[in-house]
């Protein structure tokens, strides 16, 4: 337990006396002794000072109550006055100062040296500090062992509870209660954003404190507490300890992913089938004959972030591996879902944690297909509901313009933009409308009627800008063959910008 100014009254060889009650004194840890007669000695305390004087110096009423103010804005644990050389009594202005702010004010005989006073602070001081270092030594061993032995959130939760006397949980980056003892306890969000925002330091009374647990540079949880502040602060490296165990697990389990997305790969882009297929996806855990569904999600961080942050922090820290097959392929992050599986609530867990703000992800997900033929058809069908728009998207019939679009070893996006860079370039130099007007006309299935009355142009408008498409690409637009070309091209590359 901290010093208290309550605990040298407690000290009858140190004979000393409350001046103001006891009662009303803040409860300020005893950090050090400063014996100083200085006219203004706060320049020169830090806080929590017990501050030894024997109000040499003659003050007013007035620059007492400057005085005493100061201090308690330090604030200083307590005065203590020594009486008997100087003063018979602590001065009026004094004594009526502290009672006004607060300050914790006691008297000293002239018979006990203000040097017992400061050594059997320093004692306490020097004696609570080797028992926090003794508790946080043997707080580290009991965490480490633990963890090396898989025990898991279950059992550490408690583990500090009952180590710090104190309501312990970690909470996930969003706040939600992973795991917590005692069961009772509650977590208010704003209270753990405070606290994460302002560390607390030691202190006698109970306080919220938070503490990031950090994987690989990235916040994977928080570690919080509620109870004395002189025990939950040990928290801190705990925290630490914690986020390394997260990063070795993580570390683990990127591994397995990794070879699940070696077999994937080799299904999906080299034609990988019959029994070499099958030898492969046993060994991933697969079921080689069993039926699955694809979720396929995709952003531009989506694949990093899975290496990087836990998808599920609890079932990580319980030492449980992903419910179903994972892996991060080309752009993104793919999932083999048994039928029997549910493959929404999969998606938006993706979903949630790609993040990266609206309309920023799409996850797309397939119908249900057997065998390795079944996940590659499956992976195309993803990849196509994907293009239905950000969010969650369930799959419709995989066509051959859908198979030729979620293909990611084609070139399509250079051929596309290489085909429409002259109507591109043309509606940028003169604030034209050409590649909307070719992009609703075929939407339109080439209706004249229908793309004018969708565009508000006149019939003869359209044609004209209809003649300048086919001049500029050297397509004809009453050509099957052209229109499916442009079709494609512009399905690739989507509207343009601006």
């Amino acid at each position: 337990m901290p010093v208290l100014a309550s605990d040298l009254l407690a000290q009858r060889e140190l004979r000393l006396a409350a001046v103001t009650s006891p009662g009303s004194w803040p409860d300020v840890p005893i950090s050090w002794s400063s014996t100083t007669e200085l006219e203004d000695p706060v320049p020169f305390l830090r806080g929590g000072e017990l501050v030894l004087t024997t109000a040499l110096r003659r003050r007013t009423r007035d620059q007492w109550d400057r005085l005493v103010r100061d201090l308690v804005a330090v604030p200083v644990a307590a005065v203590c006055v020594g009486t008997g050389l100087v003063h018979k009594r602590v001065p009026a202005g004094l004594r009526a100062a502290a009672q006004r702010h607060g300050l914790a004010l006691l008297t000293s005989p002239v018979e006990i040296p203000f040097i017992q006073i400061s050594r059997w602070a320093a004692d306490r001081i020097f004696a609570e500090q080797y028992a926090r270092t003794r508790l946080m030594i043997h707080l580290q061993d009991e965490i480490t062992g633990a963890l090396l032995a898989g025990r898991g959130l279950r059992h550490l939760v408690p583990l500090l509870a009952r180590q710090l006397g104190a309501d312990v949980a970690v909470l996930d980056p969003a706040g939600a209660v992973l795991e917590q003892h005692p069961r009772s306890a509650r977590w208010p969000v704003d209270e753990v954003a405070a606290a994460s925002d302002t560390p607390r330091t030691a202190g006698p009374g109970p306080g919220l404190v938070s503490f990031p647990v950090r994987a690989d540079g990235t916040v994977a949880g928080y570690l919080v507490a509620r109870g004395p502040g002189e025990q939950v602060t040990l928290l801190a490296p705990v925290a630490g300890l914690v986020g390394l165990e997260i990063a070795r697990r993580q570390a683990l389990l990127s591994g397995r992913r990794e070879l699940v997305g070696q077999v994937v790969a080799d299904i999906l882009h080299h034609g990988l089938g019959g029994n070499e297929a099958e030898r492969k996806l046993t060994r991933i855990g697969v079921d080689p004959h069993g039926s699955h569904r694809v979720v396929v999600a995709s952003s531009g961080q989506a694949a990093a972030l899975l290496r990087q942050r836990p998808l599920d922090l609890a079932a990580l820290l319980h030492g449980q591996s992903d419910p179903y097959p994972m892996c991060p392929l080309d752009d993104g992050i793919v999932v083999l879902v048994g039928a029997d599986g549910d493959a929404r609530t999969v998606a938006d867990r993706l979903l949630h944690h790609i993040g990266g703000g609206p309309g920023a992800t799409a996850v797309g997900v397939s119908g249900v297909h057997q065998g390795a033929h079944g996940i590659r058809i499956g992976y195309h069908e993803a990849r196509q509901a994907q293009r239905q728009g950000p969010g969650v998207q369930e799959c419709r019939t995989l066509s051959l313009p859908g198979l030729l679009l979620s293909s990611a070893e084609l070139p399509l996006a250079e051929l596309a933009a290489t085909l429409l860079e002259p109507v591109r370039r043309y509606d940028t130099e003169h604030g034209a409308a050409l590649e909307a007007t070719v992009r609703s006309y075929l939407e339109h299935d080439g209706s004249v009627t229908e793309t004018c009355r969708a565009m508000n142009l006149h019939r003869n408008s359209l044609r004209y800008r209809l003649g300048q498409i086919e001049g500029l690409l050297g397509k004809r637009l009453t050509a099957t063959q052209d229109r499916l070309e442009l079709w494609l091209a512009l399905q690739v590359l989507g509207p343009a910008d601006g």
